[in-house]
C-alpha cells in the first residue's frame, strides 16, 4: 500500500514537471514580443517632464489632455522610436526619431516586461530542480519497498 502512494506521488511530480517545462517553452513568445520595449507609468511627478518632452515632437497630438495619460510604452520599431500612449480610454502611436529624450527618460525610469518573464522563468527553474530532488527520493523510496518485497 505505501508503495502505490509513492508510485502516486512519484507521477504527480512528474506531471508537475512536465507541465512547467512546457511553461518554460511557452514563456519564449511572451519574452520575445517584449523585447525591447519600456513601459513607464505616468505619475503627477513626471507627468509635467513627460509633456514638455512629447511636446517637441511635430506629431505630438495636443488635442489629448495629458492628464488622462496613464501610461507610455517605447518600443524601436525598424530603426523608428515607436511610442505607444496609453490614455484612459484610448491609446495612440506617435512615431518620432526626434524624441530621443523621451526615449532615454523611459528606457532609465521605465521598466521592462522582459524582466518580470525572465524573473519567473528562474523561479520555475528552481521550482523543476527542487521538484526532481523530491521526486527522485520519492524513487528511491519505491526501490527500497521493491527490494523489501522480492525478498520475502
Amino acid at each position: 500500500m505505501k508503495r502505490n502512494k509513492l508510485v502516486v506521488i512519484e507521477t504527480i511530480l512528474i506531471v508537475i514537471i512536465a507541465i512547467e517545462m512546457i511553461l518554460l517553452v511557452f514563456s519564449l513568445y511572451p519574452i520575445s514580443k517584449s523585447m525591447g520595449r519600456y513601459v513607464l507609468k505616468i505619475n503627477d511627478n513626471n507627468r509635467l517632464e513627460i509633456e514638455n518632452l512629447l511636446k517637441t515632437s511635430k506629431y505630438y497630438d495636443n488635442t489629448k489632455n495629458i492628464k488622462d495619460l496613464e501610461k507610455i510604452e517605447f518600443f524601436l520599431d525598424f530603426n523608428d522610436y515607436q511610442f505607444t500612449l496609453y490614455y484612459s480610454n484610448e491609446e495612440k502611436e506617435l512615431y518620432d526619431d526626434n524624441l530621443f529624450n523621451l526615449m532615454e527618460y523611459i528606457k532609465t525610469r521605465g521598466n521592462s516586461k522582459v524582466t518580470k518573464y525572465i524573473g519567473i522563468d528562474i523561479l520555475i527553474v528552481f521550482s523543476i530542480i527542487i521538484i526532481n530532488l523530491k521526486r527522485k527520493e520519492i524513487s528511491e523510496k519505491i526501490d527500497k519497498e521493491n527490494e523489501v518485497k522480492s525478498k520475502k
